[in-house]
């Protein structure tokens, strides 16, 4: 019976991949609010709500496996840009989280704090056949924290929101929820065609490439339509540096 649930969940895992590598491309691609934009939205949502469900089922069956610790996590700081990000679209008018809202960010703020902690513990009791999992804790924990602190100082009103947060929350959500997708197809994929002398920069790599691609993307995308939009648009911090750097030049 485990091996059959186990079986099936893999099945049902790697068809939602490829339905939310599609679904995904096409929402990005297509018009924004519009039918074809809205059905590939749902369509990518279910499916990595799907991949979510099954990556913890995996861990129910192996809770004592480190692959499938890890993976959980990955799944947890996978689906929660996707769940927010469809949960943002209901504060068109205002800003105003439920408590639901407020515990999703806590969790992922908690899952980031596990994470952290099975990188030092690795650190100090290393894995031989997870020889740069610490690492992978280290970076999808504090990417996990930095979900949490982008929704949490909101939710909790430390920070105002600005005009139109709804729509470049849910576009840099979503985006995230995509490069998630993306890193698992790249992390499944790409060490089949590397040899075993690989170096181990070059697995990380894998895992991290992705994400960093696509947030550079979605925050040009972004900024191209803040500008559309008529908002300000805060400079980056390579501008910021530029600018320090022509004040002194005018001291």
């Amino acid at each position: 019976m485990e091996t059959l649930i186990y079986k099936s969940s893999i099945a049902i895992h790697v068809l939602c991949g490829i339905l939310s590598l599609i679904a995904g491309c096409v929402a990005m691609i297509a018009n924004k609010g519009r039918k074809i934009h809205n059905l590939a939205g749902v369509v990518f949502y279910w499916s990595m709500f799907l991949i979510f469900v099954t990556t913890m089922l995996f861990f129910i069956l192996y809770p004592t496996n480190l692959k499938y610790q890890f993976f959980l996590g990955i799944g947890i700081v996978s689906f929660y840009p996707n769940w927010s990000g469809k949960r943002i679209l209901a504060m068109k008018k205002g800003l105003q989280p439920t408590v639901i809202d407020k515990i999703g960010a806590w969790l992922i703020g908690l899952s980031g704090i596990c994470m952290l902690a099975y990188g030092i513990y690795l650190t100090f009791n290393p894995a031989k056949e997870f020889g740069v999992l610490n690492v992978l804790f280290f970076i999808f924990g504090t990417v996990s924290l930095a979900n949490a602190y982008g929704d949490l100082k909101f939710y909790l009103g430390y920070v105002k929101a600005e005009k139109m947060h709804w729509f470049f929350a849910h576009a840099g959500k979503m985006m995230g929820a995509y490069s998630a997708a993306i890193t698992a197809f790249c992390v499944n994929i790409v060490p089949r065609f590397l040899p075993e002398s690989t170096p181990s920069f070059v697995f990380i790599f894998t895992w991290t490439a992705p994400g960093i691609i696509i947030g550079l993307v979605s925050a040009r995308i972004i900024k191209k339509y803040k500008t559309k939009f008529n908002i300000e648009v805060k400079p980056s911090l390579s501008a910021k540096i530029k600018q320090l750097f022509a004040k002194r030049e005018l001291i």
